[in-house]
């Protein structure tokens, strides 16, 4: 039921892409989009430089997008109600930016004076996406010619690294040619201290952080606990053994369908899910994590990560993780609570480690990614 669901859809999607198709091409920016600190990032860069075209942003119903509003701009959610909205903006926008996999791309029909651009959500990864997830490669024919599709789509794929570029050329089947090595726009906030430090204080006064360090555990999604939440680290055996030194924040992926169960605790918070990650990030003294890309943004602090991969293997076998994993992590393999526990009391952080770690991987990020990237905007809005 579900396959014929999605053929359907597809079908109204090239019919509508078909038809706006024939409609001229006009000067604007259409951003699709699932996570917010990319676009924010280059929205604010976009007011900043005067640049203010035409520019319409379609975003997860999920999000909270209050903080991105700019007066050029409009937003609306991306709902099967605002489909054909959908479909002729993204037909006739000379620019489209986008942050993830959306199936509607395949349906739209491109022109040589338009581009797509592939911002991405994360600037690092830990685990397989795009073609190289095995679950994506488990998929039917069909689905697999439409992420193929999709991938096809991408006239320009933004990149803050080597590494990243090499994934994004296996993930989405493409070559160097369209690759920008820009940098991240979002990590250009890791380079205004003023900004860290108004949400550090904000972080710590808003949790009830008093003299005490802050353990952040912000696990990945896995795909069989979407519509659910299981909570696998010990969080009695934590609070028993670090109450009164650390407060632990819990943060689920946005991609969680439910939430964690919100309840008063002196040690432990439940962290709203769409809270943006890096207004916490200022405040965390130790990182808990798995296959998340978060690593990649904390390695800019140079503070101990820990990597709780109770499921390493059975992650591996049904999404698959980078090559060279273990290799690769700049921090604690944790496989069991009683392990982060010990990792915690004992750390052994190699600054040389995470250090390398976050010049390899942020490579072209510098703090001016977002200028960077309006530059690139104006001068396409500018090409005939």
């Amino acid at each position: 039921m579900k396959n014929v669901a999605i053929k359907l859809y597809m079908m109204i999607v090239q019919v509508l892409g078909f038809v706006f198709g024939r409609f001229p091409v006009q000067q604007k920016v259409v951003m699709l989009i699932s996570f917010p600190e990319n676009p924010a990032a280059i929205l604010r860069e976009m007011e900043k430089s005067h640049f203010t075209p035409e520019t319409i942003v379609f975003y997860d119903p999920r999000l909270n997008v209050d903080g991105m509003a700019r007066n050029f701009m409009r937003s609306l959610p991306k709902t099967n109600g605002n489909l054909i909205r959908l479909m002729f903006h993204l037909s006739t926008a000379k620019v489209v930016v986008t942050d993830n996999y959306f199936p509607e791309l395949a349906g739209v029909t491109w022109r040589d004076s338009m581009e797509c651009v592939q911002i991405w959500h994360a600037n690092g990864a830990l685990k397989k996406f795009g073609w190289e997830d095995k679950a994506a490669q488990k998929r039917s024919d069909s689905d697999k010619k439409r992420f193929q599709a999709v991938y096809k789509t991408f006239s320009k794929i933004v990149v803050g690294s080597d590494e990243m570029g090499e994934l994004f050329k296996r993930s989405f089947l493409v070559d160097d040619s369209r690759l920008m090595k820009l940098g991240v726009p979002r990590t250009d906030y890791y380079f205004d201290g003023v900004a860290l430090e108004q949400n550090r204080s904000a972080g710590l006064a808003k949790y009830g952080v008093k003299d005490k360090k802050v353990l952040l555990y912000a696990p990945t999604y896995r795909d069989e606990e979407l519509a659910e939440t299981k909570l696998h680290l010990d969080v009695a055996a934590m609070k028993a053994k670090f109450a009164g030194k650390y407060q632990l924040l819990l943060k689920l992926h946005p991609s969680m369908l439910a939430d964690l169960p919100k309840q008063n605790d002196d040690f432990c918070v439940y962290v709203e899910k769409e809270t943006e990650l890096e207004t916490l990030l200022p405040m965390v003294d130790v990182l808990i994590t798995d296959y998340s890309s978060i690593p990649f943004e904390f390695a800019f602090f140079q503070k101990p990560m820990i990597f709780f991969a109770y499921d390493l293997d059975a992650y591996d076998n049904s999404r698959g993780l980078a090559d060279g994993y273990l290799e690769e992590i700049p921090g604690t393999l944790c496989r069991t609570t009683a392990e982060v526990i010990a990792a915690i009391e004992e750390p052994t952080m190699d600054a040389g480690v995470v250090q390398a770690f976050s010049a390899r991987w942020n490579k072209y990020s510098d703090g001016v990614s977002s200028k960077r990237f309006v530059t690139f905007l104006q001068e396409e809005m500018e090409r005939e």
